[in-house]
């Protein structure tokens, strides 16, 4: 049965914009499969609504072996940051695939310039907790 592994440099897995996603990928298949490894760097929508996938960088691997080692590196994207709101989030990934359907490996990625995925919903929430206190003043004795 094959097999495709990923691993990012030092199992790190957030990334700024500009910054160097580094890994490898490891396969083991058996002699005779008709290989066409490759990595590729995407994002993707997830929640309510059509799923979105956009593929940013694809990276193959000529002259593969039935068992191989190779690395990969992608410049971590200026945009769009990961996020996550109530309906929708988007998050970044790298994938390895052995050949068109065959077996995959991901690794789903935070990119954003303050390492954390933005949280759409956070400010919204604090928005609504602020009126709601001056509803609750001007209902106990405020203007």
């Amino acid at each position: 049965m094959a097999e495709i592994k990923i691993t990012t440099e030092l199992d790190n897995r957030v990334f700024v914009p500009g910054e160097t996603i580094r890994g490898t990928v490891a396969w083991e298949a058996a002699a005779g499969d008709s290989l066409h490894p490759e990595v590729r760097l995407f994002y993707f929508t997830h929640g309510k609504g059509t799923m979105d996938v956009e593929v940013v960088k694809t990276v193959p691997f000529p002259q593969a072996a039935s068992r191989d080692t190779r690395a990969f590196e992608f410049a971590a994207p200026e945009s769009p940051y990961s996020f996550s709101g109530r309906l929708v989030s988007l998050v970044w990934a790298v994938e390895a695939e052995l050949w068109s359907g065959g077996p995959v490996d991901r690794v789903e990625l935070t990119v954003s310039p303050s390492g954390k995925e933005v949280e759409l919903y956070a400010h919204a929430e604090e928005e609504l907790i602020q009126a709601q206190k001056k509803k609750l003043w001007f209902k106990v004795g405020g203007r």
